[in-house]
Parts: C-alpha cells; sequence; structure tokens
C-alpha cells in the first residue's frame, strides 16, 4: 500500500516545516491552542455523524479546522496546516453545495482529525520532526473537491477515522518504515537480483495500469459513440493493439490473452466492413469490464481472484465463438501486403527516393514502368480491404500517363516536389494496411491528390494553349487627352480592385509559419522600397537605388509566390520589369512616372496588411491595367477600362497559379505575361464613345502575334538568366557559412539537407537558364550532400574538394568560366561515400579559398584531394562579419521579462531578510555586552560575600584572608563558564556578521547582472519610431491623392524608440489623424490659393519624450476648427443646452465624442464620426490623453500624451497616512523639508501658492488624490515634513506633501494594475515588495496635471475626515519586560486589527516615544531601568504625548499601588492575568472617547 500511495503522490508537493525554529512560547500556546480544539471537536463529530444534515455543527467544525490551519501555519507547521486547509476546502464546497456530503467526506475529516489528535499533536508536543507523508490525505481533498471517485488506496486510507485510537496504531503513512525498508541490505546476490527484477516488473505494472486507463476511455468513447465513423475503428484497433503490447511487456498474461482475441476480431470486422452488431458490442463491453476489474484487483496485490475475472471472460468470448482460421487469406490484412510485395512493384515502392533522381534521366522508360507497375496493383487491390489504395493509385496511374504525354512538365521542380509528397502518402498507405487498419483516403491525402492533378492539368492546358483567345466583349472608353496627370482616378481605378476581396478567385489558404515569415521580410522589404524610391524621385539618374528596387520587388515576388500569393506578385513582377525599362531607358523617368510607381507600391503595401489581418490575396485586375498603361498615362493619355466579369476571370486564370517557392517554372509566368498583354493590349478606336473590339482572327494578326511570341520568349530568357543570376548570389552567399558549421558539427544532419537544398535550387535555375554545367555540377554536389547524409559520412577529406566545388560555382556562374570542368565532375562523380578512420589535418581542409587564385586541376583517383603544398601550415582565420539574428515571439520575451522582474522581488527580499538579519545581529551584540557587564556585576557581588563569610566554620582556609588566597564557590565556577560563553557569542557574531557582508556584496553584484538582463530584455521589445514613418507617408500619399489635395507629411525627432506593443496601438490613432487632418484640415488648391498659402499642404509630425511619458504632436496648416460649427453641431445632437456656457476646450472636446462629425456627407475617408472617437478610445486604453488646439486659417494641433510601460524603475517609497507609496524617481526633482507650523499656516489659510527658497509653488497634501483628505494632521509634531517637487508637463513645477520618506528602492519591477484602476489617473501601476506586500506606485506626472488645472480645497470634510479616522487601524504601544506578555498581548491585538510597537522597559519606550505617535499605551509598573510610574509621569509632562491614554496592567493590584497610579495620570488599572474581553473593551472606549 505505501509504494501505491507513493506512486499516488509523485506530483503533489507541501511546503517545508519550520516549527521547530519557532519561539518555545509561542510552540507551547500552539499545543495548548490544539487541546482546546480537540475538547470541543469530538462531540462535535458524534453529533455530526448523527445528524449529517445539521448546518450549525457543519459550520463548527469547519471553522475549527480553520484555526487549526491558521494556528499551524502561523508556527510553522506548514504541512500539517496545508492538510487541515484541504479539509477546511472540502468543508467550504459542501456548504456552498459544489460538492455532496457523503460518508466519504465525513471520514475524510474525521481521518485528519484523528490523525491530529494521535500522531501530529504528540509530535509538536515533544518537539519533534513530523514523521508522516501528509500527501495522500491532500490528494484525497483535491479529489473530493474536484467529486472524483477515490484511488483504492486512498479509500483504504479513510479506514484511520476508525481504526486509529491510540498513538501505538501504525497509519501507513509513516516515513522511518519506507527508509528502513529502503535501506535493509540483501541477504545474497540472488535475492537482490530478484529484488530487482520484482521492482522493474512492479514499476512497469504500475505504468502499465496508468496507460491502460487512457486506453479504456478510448474504447468507452467507442461505445458511447451515436455513429461510429472508420476513424472510431481505427482508434479501437490502436488501443487494443498497445494494451496488447504493453501487457505483454509487464508479464500479465490473461490481458494479454484476451487483447488479442479482440484486437484480431475488430480487424477482421474492419477489413470486411461489416459493421458491429450487439453481439460485438456486448463482447466489449465484457473486454473492458474484464480489464477494469482485473487492473483494480491487480492495484491492490492481491491474486486470488484474477483466474475468477478471466474465466468469465473467456465463457463471454466462446459463447460468441469467433475464430481466427476462419477468416479468408485475402482479408488478413498481414497476408495481403505479404501478397501486394511479392507483387513486381519494387520501382514503385522505392518512387519516394529515386523519383528525383532517375525521372528525367531515364526517361521515358522509367515513367513507363511506374505507370505499368501502377496498372498491375490497380488489378491486385479492387477489393474491399484495399479500396484506399486502389483509389489512390488510380489517381497516381493519371499522374504518369500525363508526364508521358507532356513531358516538359519534368522542367518544374514543383512536378518533383507534388510527386515527391504522393509517392510519401503512398508508402504510409502501407503502413496503414499492414497495422490491421482500414485504409482510408484522409483530407490530406485528398488535398495531396488534388494538387497533383490540378498541376498537371493545369500546365497541360497552360502550354497547349499559346495564345488566350481574345474576350468577347470589352467596353473601352473614348481615349482622352489631358494636360496634367489625375493622380485621383489613377488612384480609385487602382482601389477598385477592393471589390473581388470576397470573390470566390480570391486566395484565402495560407500557411501559417511561412506566412508569418513572409510578413516580416516584407515589412523590412517594404522599408527599403520606400527609401529607395525617395532616392530615386530625388536623383532619377540614380541607378543603384533602381537596383536595389528591382532586388526588393524580385525578393518579393518569390516570397509571395512562396506563400500562394500570385496576385502580389504578379505587381511585383510588373513593377520589377517597369523599373529594367527605365535602367535601359525604355521608360523616361518623369515626375508623373514616380507617382504612379509610388501609389502602385502603397497598394502593394495595403495587400500586404490585408493579408495579415484577414489573410486575403484578391485579384489585382486595375492595378496591372495601370502598370502595362503606365508609359500612355504618364504621357497624358488615361486609358479607364471597365473589366466585365469574363475579362477578371480570364485574368485570374492566368495569373492564379498556385505556386510554392522561387523555382518554379518560367512557362506558367510567360504564359500569365503573354495572357494579360493579349487581354489587355490597347485598342486603337475611333471617335466614337462606345466601341465593341471584334475577335482577331486574320492571317496577318496570326503572323504577327507569332513574331512578337519569339521576341518575347528571347526576352524571358534574359529575364531569367537576370534572375537565376540574383538568386545564385544569394544561395551561394549562405553555402560558404552552412559548409563552415557542417565541418564543425558533422552529427548535425541538418546543414547537409540545407546545403543539400541550395545544390538543388542552383540545379534547377541553371536549368531554367540553360546553363547546363553549373545545372551538372550542382546535381552532383546535391547527389554528394544526400549520400553523406544516408551514410552518416563524418570524415573532413572531401572538404578541400567542396570548397574547390563551390568556388568553381561562382566563377562558372559569374564569370562564365568553365575550365576544369570534366576533372571536377568526375572528382565529385567517384568521391567513395564509406567512412573512413583516419582525419587529415583541421589547417589542411581550411584553406582560404576565396582569396586564392583560382586554379582547378585535378588528380584522378578516389576523389580525395592532397593537401596544398605551402610548406610551413598555415592557418587562416575567417572573420563573420554579421550578427547573427534569430525570431522568437513576442509572448517568450514578455515571459522572460516577468520571470526577470519575479528575479528582482526575490532578489528584494533577500536584500530585506539581511537586512533583518543585521539588526538582529546589532541587538544579539547589545545583549553580549548587557550579559558581560551583568557578569561582571555578579562577579564583585560574589567576591563581597566571599570577604563577607571570611572566618566561617565551613572555610577550609581560615587562615588566609580572601585577599590571600582566591576561594571558589559552584556560583564562581558558573559566572567563568557563563563569561566563556560569552566570548564565544562574541565570535559568533563575528563570524556571522563576515557573512551577512559576503552575502550583500553578492546581492550587490546580483543586482547589477540582473538590472544589465532587464535592461536588454527590455531592449529587445523597443522598435525605431522610424519604422512607422513610411506607413504613414503612404496614408497621406493615399489620402491625398484621393481627395486631390496635395499634403506632405514632415516629421521632426524619429530617433528614439517605443515599445513594440505601445507604437502598433499607436498606427490606427496616428492613420485616423492623419486622414481627420487631410479631409478636414486642409484646403482645396483654389482656396489654399485664395489664402495665399503654398500649394502643398503641409503637416508636422513632432515626437518628444517628457519624463516617462512620449509627447506626439499633429499639426497642419490648414483652415482649422470653426468652433461655432462644433456648437451648432453638438446642440443639434443634443449633446448641450442653448443657455449652455462653455470656453474653447469644452467646445473642442465634442469632436471626439462617437457619431459626431460635421462633414456634410459620407464617404470612405470621413463623416460617420467614428475616427476622432477611435483616437480618444485608444489613447485612453493606453492610459494616455488628447489635447485639441485650433486657431481659424491657421490650423489645428492634436497633442497626444501617452506613458511609456517599464517593467522596472527606480522608486522613492514614501508615506501617506498609514499606506506605503512608490513615486519613480525621474518624476522628482528635488526634494526639501519644511517646518510643521509654515506647513499648518499654509493649509489652514486660502492661498494657493506656497513659498520654497523665495520661489512660489502650489503645494498640495498627497492623501488628496488618494484617500479624500486634502489638509494633513499637523498637531503634536516637532520634526520638519518632507515635500516632493515634481516637474510638470507644461514645465511647471509643483510641490507635493508626504507624511514620511522610507527611502529609495532601485530597481522595483512594475506590475499593471489592470482597467479596474484606470479611471485613477494618480495610479501608474503596482508593485511587490521584499515583504510581500503590495504597494501601489503613483504617476507623478498626472498628479503635477490635477494640482496646476484644479485650485486648493481650503476645508477639510469633517465627515470624510471621521469615516477616514474610523477606518484607520490603530497604533498600540505594549510596555513590558516580560517577553512572553509581549508577544501574547500583541498576537491578541493583532487579530483584532491594530498595529503594535513594544517597548522592553521605560528608557526603551521613552526613545521610541520620540520617533512615533501611538494612539493608546499598554503599561506595566515594575521594569529595570525605569519602572511604570517614571513613565506614566514622563508621558504626562510630554509636550506630544501627554495626552496619551495609559491602561497600567500589573500583577500589584493592591489599593496603594492604583491611587499612586491614577495620581500620576493613568487613564485605566487593570490586574494580571487581564480578561482578554475586558482589555478590548478598556482600549475601545478609550479611543473612542479620545477620537470624539
Amino acid at each position: 500500500m505505501k509504494e501505491i500511495l507513493k506512486h499516488l503522490v509523485e506530483t503533489t508537493t507541501l511546503p517545508e516545516d519550520s516549527y521547530l525554529d519557532q519561539d518555545a512560547e509561542i510552540l507551547e500556546i500552539f499545543v495548548e491552542e490544539i487541546e482546546e480544539i480537540f475538547v470541543e471537536l469530538d462531540p462535535l463529530f458524534e453529533k455530526w455523524y448523527a445528524e449529517p444534515t445539521h448546518q450549525e455543527t457543519l459550520l463548527s467544525i469547519r471553522r475549527h479546522f480553520h484555526t487549526l490551519k491558521g494556528s499551524g501555519r502561523m508556527v510553522g507547521a506548514k504541512s500539517a496546516g496545508e492538510t487541515v486547509w484541504a479539509v477546511e476546502d472540502t468543508l467550504n464546497r459542501v456548504i456552498s453545495g459544489a460538492v455532496p456530503l457523503t460518508a466519504t467526506v465525513q471520514k475524510f475529516a474525521k481521518t485528519v482529525f484523528k490523525l491530529y489528535q494521535f500522531k501530529l499533536y504528540p509530535t509538536f508536543k515533544a518537539v519533534q520532526e513530523i514523521d508522516l507523508d501528509l500527501r495522500p490525505l491532500v490528494l484525497i481533498g483535491q479529489q473530493l473537491q474536484q467529486n472524483q471517485s477515490l484511488e483504492p488506496a486512498l479509500e483504504e486510507l479513510l479506514q484511520l477515522s476508525n481504526h486509529l485510537n491510540s498513538n501505538d496504531v501504525v497509519t501507513g503513512l509513516e516515513l522511518s518504515d519506507i527508509e528502513v525498508a529502503e535501506s535493509e541490505p540483501q541477504v545474497a546476490d540472488v535475492s537482490e537480483q530478484d529484488g530487482q527484477v520484482h521492482d522493474v516488473l512492479e514499476e512497469t505494472l504500475a505504468i502499465f495500469i496508468e496507460e491502460a486507463e487512457d486506453h479504456l476511455a478510448t474504447i468507452d468513447q467507442f461505445l458511447n459513440a451515436d455513429e461510429t465513423k472508420v476513424q472510431d475503428y481505427n482508434g479501437l484497433i490502436r488501443a487494443l493493439h498497445t494494451l496488447r503490447g504493453s501487457s505483454s511487456m509487464a508479464q500479465i498474461e490473461h490481458v494479454f490473452n484476451a487483447s488479442s482475441k479482440v484486437e484480431n476480431l475488430f480487424k477482421t470486422l474492419v477489413q470486411e466492413e461489416i459493421v458491429s452488431t450487439s453481439k460485438e458490442i456486448s463482447l466489449l463491453t465484457q473486454y473492458a469490464e474484464f480489464v477494469r476489474d482485473y487492473l483494480h484487483v491487480l492495484g491492490r496485490g492481491t491474486n486470488e481472484q484474477l483466474d475468477v475475472i478471466y474465466a468469465t471472460f473467456t465463457t463471454a468470448w466462446d459463447n460468441y465463438g469467433f475464430s481466427i482460421e476462419d477468416v479468408a487469406d485475402e482479408l488478413n490484412p498481414q497476408g495481403m501486403v505479404s501478397k501486394l510485395i511479392e507483387l513486381n512493384i519494387d520501382l514503385l515502392l522505392d518512387a519516394e527516393f529515386e523519383f528525383d533522381q532517375r525521372a528525367k534521366v531515364e526517361y521515358p522508360d522509367y515513367i513507363q514502368h511506374l505507370g505499368e507497375q501502377a496498372k498491375q496493383l490497380l488489378e491486385f487491390t479492387n477489393n474491399r480491404a484495399a479500396q484506399g489504395i486502389h483509389d489512390f493509385t488510380s489517381e497516381l496511374y493519371a499522374g504518369y500517363q500525363a508526364l508521358l504525354e507532356k513531358p516538359e512538365l519534368l522542367n518544374v521542380d514543383y512536378a518533383y516536389e507534388l510527386f515527391g509528397q504522393a509517392h510519401q502518402e503512398f508508402i504510409h498507405l502501407f503502413d496503414t494496411l499492414a497495422a490491421g487498419q482500414r485504409v482510408i483516403l484522409t483530407e490530406e491525402v485528398h488535398k495531396v491528390l488534388n494538387e497533383l492533378m490540378a498541376f498537371v492539368q493545369q500546365d497541360v492546358e497552360s502550354t497547349s494553349t499559346t495564345v488566350i483567345e481574345p474576350v468577347a466583349e470589352a467596353i473601352v472608353s473614348r481615349n482622352t487627352l489631358q494636360p496634367s496627370l489625375d493622380l485621383a482616378q489613377i488612384s480609385q481605378q487602382i482601389a477598385s480592385d477592393h471589390q473581388y476581396k470576397q470573390s470566390n478567385t480570391a486566395n484565402t489558404n495560407f500557411d501559417d509559419d511561412l506566412l508569418d515569415i513572409f510578413l516580416e521580410e516584407a515589412e523590412e522589404l517594404l522599408m527599403g522600397m520606400d527609401q529607395d524610391l525617395n532616392t530615386w524621385s530625388k536623383n532619377g539618374n540614380d541607378t543603384a537605388a533602381l537596383n536595389n528596387l528591382m532586388r526588393y520587388l524580385h525578393t518579393l515576388k518569390g516570397g509571395a509566390n512562396m506563400i500562394s500569393a500570385p496576385f502580389i506578385g504578379s505587381i511585383a513582377h510588373e513593377l520589377e520589369s517597369i523599373y529594367e525599362r527605365v535602367i535601359r531607358q525604355q521608360i523616361a523617368t518623369t515626375p508623373q512616372l514616380i507617382s504612379i510607381i509610388r501609389l502602385v507600391q502603397d497598394d502593394v503595401a495595403d495587400r500586404i496588411q490585408v493579408i495579415r489581418t484577414d489573410k486575403v490575396d484578391y485579384p489585382a485586375t486595375a492595378t496591372i491595367n495601370v502598370l502595362h498603361n503606365i508609359q500612355s498615362l504618364v504621357e497624358g493619355t488615361t486609358v479607364t477600362t471597365t473589366v466585365s466579369e469574363p475579362l477578371v476571370e480570364a485574368f485570374v486564370a492566368a495569373v492564379e497559379e498556385p505556386l510554392s517557392n522561387i523555382d518554379r517554372t518560367i512557362e506558367a509566368e510567360a504564359a500569365a505575361v503573354e495572357s494579360a498583354t493579349a487581354i489587355e493590349e490597347p485598342s486603337v478606336v475611333d471617335n466614337t464613345d462606345v466601341t465593341v473590339v471584334e475577335q482577331l482572327d486574320t492571317p496577318s494578326l496570326v503572323q504577327e502575334e507569332a513574331v512578337n511570341a519569339v521576341e518575347e520568349a528571347a526576352s524571358l530568357l534574359s529575364i531569367v538568366e537576370e534572375t537565376f543570376l540574383e538568386e545564385a548570389e544569394e544561395i551561394l552567399a549562405t553555402t560558404d557559412g552552412l559548409l563552415k558549421q557542417w565541418t564543425e558539427q558533422r552529427s548535425d544532419r541538418s546543414v547537409l539537407l540545407q546545403l543539400q537544398r541550395a545544390a538543388h535550387s542552383l540545379k534547377g535555375g541553371a536549368r531554367m537558364a540553360e546553363n547546363e554545367p553549373v545545372g551538372a555540377i550542382a546535381y552532383e554536389l546535391e547527389t554528394t550532400f544526400e549520400q553523406f547524409a544516408v551514410h552518416n559520412f563524418s570524415s573532413n577529406v572531401y572538404d578541400p574538394l567542396l570548397q574547390t566545388a563551390f568556388e568553381w560555382l561562382k566563377q562558372a556562374i559569374f564569370k562564365r568560366d568553365f575550365s576544369n570542368y570534366d576533372g571536377l565532375k568526375k572528382s565529385l562523380a567517384s568521391i567513395d561515400y564509406v567512412d573512413v578512420i583516419a582525419q587529415l589535418p583541421t589547417r589542411v581542409t581550411q584553406i582560404d579559398l576565396l582569396n586564392a587564385v583560382p586554379s582547378f586541376e585535378f588528380v584522378q583517383g578516389d576523389g580525395t584531394e592532397p593537401p596544398a603544398m605551402l610548406g610551413e601550415w598555415k592557418e587562416t582565420t575567417h572573420l563573420d562579419g554579421g550578427n547573427e539574428m534569430i525570431r522568437i515571439s513576442a509572448d517568450l520575451v514578455e515571459k522572460m521579462i516577468d520571470l526577470s522582474g519575479e528575479n528582482a522581488i526575490n532578489r528584494s527580499r533577500i536584500e530585506m531578510d539581511l537586512g533583518q538579519l543585521g539588526n538582529t545581529l546589532n541587538e544579539m551584540e547589545l545583549a553580549i555586552k548587557r550579559l558581560a557587564d551583568q557578569l561582571r556585576r555578579m562577579e564583585g557581588e560574589l567576591e563581597s560575600q566571599i570577604i563577607a563569610k571570611h572566618g566561617s566554620e565551613n572555610s577550609r582556609y581560615a587562615d588566609f584572608d580572601p585577599l590571600e588566597m582566591d576561594q571558589y564557590s559552584s556560583l564562581n565556577q558558573l559566572s567563568k563558564s557563563l563569561a566563556e560563553s560569552a566570548s564565544d557569542l562574541v565570535d559568533f557574531k563575528s563570524t556571522l556578521a563576515e557573512k551577512i557582508r559576503d552575502a550583500e556584496g553578492l546581492l550587490l553584484q546580483q543586482s547589477r547582472i540582473q538590472a544589465e538582463i532587464q535592461e536588454s530584455l527590455m531592449r529587445t521589445r523597443l522598435v525605431p519610431f522610424s519604422r512607422m514613418l513610411p506607413r504613414l507617408q503612404r496614408i497621406v500619399r493615399q489620402t491625398a491623392s484621393t481627395l486631390n489635395r496635395p499634403t506632405e507629411l514632415v516629421v521632426h525627432n524619429t530617433e528614439g524608440e517605443l515599445d513594440r506593443t505601445i507604437l502598433e496601438r499607436l498606427v490606427t490613432p496616428f492613420e485616423h489623424m492623419l486622414r481627420n487632418a487631410i479631409d478636414h484640415g486642409i484646403e482645396d488648391a483654389e482656396q489654399r490659393g485664395a489664402a495665399k498659402k503654398s500649394a502643398t499642404g503641409q503637416i508636422e509630425l513632432n515626437i518628444s519624450r517628457q519624463g516617462t511619458d512620449v509627447i506626439v504632436s499633429f499639426k497642419d496648416d490648414g483652415k482649422g476648427i470653426d468652433e461655432s460649427t462644433i456648437k451648432a453641431k453638438a446642440l443639434n445632437l443634443g449633446l448641450i443646452k442653448a443657455d449652455q456656457v462653455l470656453d474653447k476646450q469644452e467646445i473642442l472636446q465634442f469632436i471626439f465624442h462617437p457619431g459626431f462629425s460635421t462633414a456634410k456627407e459620407v464617404t470612405q475617408i470621413s463623416g460617420r464620426g467614428v475616427g476622432l472617437d477611435v483616437v480618444q478610445s485608444e489613447i485612453k486604453a493606453l492610459g494616455g490623453h488628447v489635447t485639441v488646439e485650433s486657431e481659424i486659417g491657421f490650423g489645428t494641433t492634436f497633442i497626444i500624451r501617452v506613458p511609456t510601460t517599464v517593467a522596472v524603475s527606480d522608486a522613492l517609497m514614501v508615506k501617506a497616512g498609514d499606506q506605503q507609496y512608490a513615486i519613480p524617481l525621474a518624476q522628482i526633482d528635488r526634494i526639501v523639508r519644511i517646518a510643521p507650523t509654515a506647513l499648518d499656516q499654509y493649509f489652514h489659510s486660502k492661498d494657493d501658492q506656497f513659498k520654497i527658497d523665495g520661489v512660489s509653488y502650489k503645494l498640495r497634501y498627497l492623501s488628496e488624490f488618494l484617500s479624500n483628505q486634502p489638509i494633513p494632521r499637523l498637531s503634536n509634531i516637532g520634526h520638519s515634513l518632507p515635500v516632493l517637487l515634481i516637474k510638470g508637463n507644461s514645465g511647471q513645477t509643483i510641490a507635493l506633501l508626504v507624511d514620511q520618506l522610507i527611502g529609495s528602492r532601485a530597481q522595483i519591477v512594475v506590475k499593471p494594475v489592470g482597467q479596474q484602476f484606470a479611471s485613477i489617473g494618480a495610479i501608474a501601476g503596482a508593485t511587490i515588495l521584499g515583504d510581500g506586500h503590495v504597494c501601489l506606485i503613483l504617476d507623478g506626472q498626472n498628479i503635477a496635471r490635477q494640482i496646476l488645472s484644479t485650485k486648493r480645497v481650503t476645508h477639510a470634510a469633517d465627515h470624510r475626515d471621521f469615516g477616514r479616522h474610523q477606518d484607520t487601524r490603530r497604533l498600540v504601544m505594549i510596555v513590558d519586560d516580560s517577553v512572553t506578555v509581549r508577544k501574547v498581548t500583541s498576537r491578541l491585538l493583532e487579530r483584532q486589527g491594530f498595529d503594535i510597537v513594544t517597548a522592553k522597559d521605560g528608557v526603551d519606550a521613552m526613545e521610541q516615544l520620540e520617533s512615533v505617535k501611538p494612539d493608546l499605551m499598554l503599561l506595566d509598573i515594575e521594569m529595570p531601568r525605569m519602572d511604570g510610574f517614571e513613565v506614566t509621569n514622563l508621558v504626562r509632562h510630554h509636550e506630544i504625548h501627554q495626552n496619551l491614554p495609559i491602561i497600567m496592567i500589573t500583577s500589584r493590584t493592591g489599593e496603594k499601588h492604583r491611587e499612586r497610579a491614577f495620581s500620576l495620570g493613568v487613564t485605566h488599572y487593570m490586574g494580571k492575568p487581564f480578561q482578554e474581553a475586558e482589555l478590548l473593551a478598556n482600549i475601545q472606549q478609550l479611543l473612542a472617547e479620545k477620537q470624539g
């Protein structure tokens, strides 16, 4: 049973006990308290068992357990406290109705009570360590609270509620028994081995029982299912199969035999496609019950009933009457697989690995053989058992036939990828059949087949059709010459593509992992494109910028095709072509051209944003049309095409091809270009408004199209070559690092895979560019890396050959130098892949080939190159110039920052504990000094007594004077021993002080490291504000072009960094602000001309920091905001009354009201009253605010202030009232101290300014903003008070009075307080102090704003102040020389909600009264150094404490002492021992009288 319990509670933990370190007196009080609880609990349990539903009894029992829990935790008996808490929490749920009251719950409560009474109580009384494992009891409580059925071992444990009636009863939870049993030596080696085997079996058995529960759940799910699906059968067979295997490992023969029978039965049913009837379901139910009962009995450790349980199942099986011999051979899955493999289909089975190498080299024979074997397999699998394989092979056979019809398909790398996936799924189907499961084609398999068929059919169609027939009709408007470029019209034409977002042709299926990579890369590409476009617009002859733009677009096109976003890829391709024509001077660089390209690039950015938010790539018909006609548009001839729906479908069919990587076939791309060219070829029309373009079918036009096709093919080949050069440059730039990485760590096979992919990409690109030598070398390299991985090759003998091969590729691709091609190819082909033991010296394999003169000469042999004859070994170092970057999730960074913050909290707690330990050491030093002084006085007294007793009868040396002969008594010896002990204590104290200093030094180092870690982590969240600028400039351009109001965005101070989260949430408000500025602020060209303003409007964006706030201002030079219009609109909406008087700021705030808009009509830009409402909502959610300033005719300025949340900051800890707060040091200018008389005079006057060092400040009391107390209590305060000077947002400094400075704290961890406290502006966050208390962090800037915007309250609200006094915790000083009295009384008053300060005698009390002001004093009479009468006399003559209530508590209850106390001014007199209720009543009465 102990082993079972030990296994059950492996994951359950209890806190560590510390009651052995507790003060003996406190522990004694705890034991006495337990005894009292036992006396009351015993009859309560009898009553509860008799009347289980009696609520009062249950509440009383729960209350007693609550007391046990609290007392246990307080003294440090934490494990016992957690055990009692499990009972209390269970009873709480019973009382609330969440858990039903059962006999098990009652047994559980009584078991814990009995355990406490007979096991834990004696342990606590004897101050010994708990020798019980209490975790099973906690586990019982957890299972009862979750309404779970208990494990059998736990149920057996509850029998202790009846059996545990004395201290001698064994509970089964004893820790010592387990340790003894584990530590007993084995008698002999044989028995030791048997024991080890037995332990292994026991462990295996325990694992099997745990695992079997999951499989039984699967069986139950099958039995409870309404409709049995094929997947349910497969899951059932897997569960039965696993049960059979694991029972065999655990050597449980009965379960193994039963599982084998049932598994064979259901495999047969699946293969014969027979739906299970009630007989099979009944048998399966019998089997599940058999396994469950068998495991239950087995778990108890008894074997008597196992044979009976198995016999019951055997009877049920025999009654069913199934025999595996009756199954036909053709339906036996294992036999069918064997027969299938006996067929001559080896090529088909190996195609998964051989297709890539043999398909093109051995064409068409290899493909024909595959087709023949597939056809043979079709004939054999035409039955129920292998129907899935039959259907799959049928589709695969069709694919092979398509390859025979169109051999050019094998020129496309995508074909190898698709056939590779299909061949992998083909093998998986065989594996499924071999496992005895039904072979079905899942959704994933259908997806692979559909992609394969779509590719084959689409390629057949696109290659068989050279020219797409023109569309039947297209309505084309008449060409009209315009004097200037109408950007607004072009922008609307581009925006017309938005109508296709919801169309069937839009692509919404993206791979999430690839999409994240693409979006991150696209963001960087867009920034680069925007910068280079600006550079090109300033200098039209800058070809470097154009080349960069082409490279960016080429990368973007490849990434878009990789994620199946062909429409973005098409736009990028068209833009790339335009830049190429500009470089070749086929298109002139003009401002109109740059403007159109900028609009298209903005549209690309918008499309990427749509993919990010909505995951849609929609057709780009209008955008492609604009790019095709860009030259005519630049020249001023606008062609506006309203495309009919068939035209859109034709274009989409031409463009939308599922591209998966950059190596896709150029034929499909050429077809798309041809299609688009054929569709959108500008037609020559007459001077009529509408012309119908007829189909072109004359022979001359056909001939002309053929000529154009040839020219276009040549142009495409040149584009392919340029593309290959760019791609090869990128690939070869990575191979050097990959090859170096593999040479350093040859066990990493993923590097070999990357090298193989690089060689594969080079091979495909070279073949498309018709560069056969490069393709052949790349193919050899691809084969080499593949074989390295297959043979686990780890020798370094071929490293120079590989480096030489990559160097040859660079020379061949970029310099067209193909020298020694045959020698290199033969060397690569003759590599021996058998690993060798010998390793060449490292320096031989690290020759710097990049700087050496290329010389590619080879000695034919086994492919191994000898080391270069360098004479002396030469070592070359390779410098890695770039910093490696890794991608990690934002959630992980946030978690790391939180953990770093928690680490800082723990460090502060350790610092606090060290400080307390240091204080304890100081007290220890004082105690040692007192002890030494007392010992000296004691020795003096002893010597005096010895001298006085000289000459007595007992003196052994009567004839010697005490001064002539030292005489010792037992007291002398004790005093000497005490003196030695005191000396030892001094040594201990010195050692501890030294250790504390070392720990403080380590903590200081840890603090520095923690600060660096935190700073580094915070930097990972920071992004430059400039990252947002391209998007904002794009918004300005788009809105300006739509409204035809030329506007430029001027940005200042963008070099700062912001938290990524804040920056992302600011994007939407900024966009609305910019749109609003252009639509409502910037005037039309005519109005700006009349107002003598520049033709181009200007919006200034200024970013600055103030303290921890970020301030962003938007200033436009438009017409400003008309207050009268705003007021009229607000009056019309009923927001204000006609006679209501409002200032300018209040009127302007209405523009942020939801639904408020002064626009006359609703457009796509504005008119709904949503934009500024979104701005204010988002800024408020970030804890910021928006202000607006406007001047008619000169423009409007919006100022946004957002606090930057930091995870860690330095702060000053202050006290206001009885609460502690933190104020960030960055917000505090300086601190001054002011006399209380001056402060009292100010706060009771009507002045609003207070002079400090000759300067006037607005002075407020901190509690005014936190607890509604504007005037501080300054009476009876003799020391100066601290005033903080905080600089406000507008540059003015305010003064803030606090009650006390606690000190500065470095690196406090800022925690958010949530939306509930968002309305309390003074609170910025919270932190956890070293002692575990929560401390609010104040926002000094917000308090400064409140002080500057409001007037000071010059009178106190009495009722509020009275209420505050009622709620304030009272401070009581206890003065007594007895430690016990001080501790017991402190505990009593703390439980009643009082704060306590203690003094050990009168002198200590008077010293503390100089720094604290208690509300009441409890005073003893007889104390060393200063008695109670003297203390009373001093207090009554003290300037501050003369009215302090004093209760004198003493054992001297005589009338004489009482009269003396009252004559000195004692308020109340009580005797010891006192009654707690009487003391509390007297305290409450005196405090009430004092307050009244």
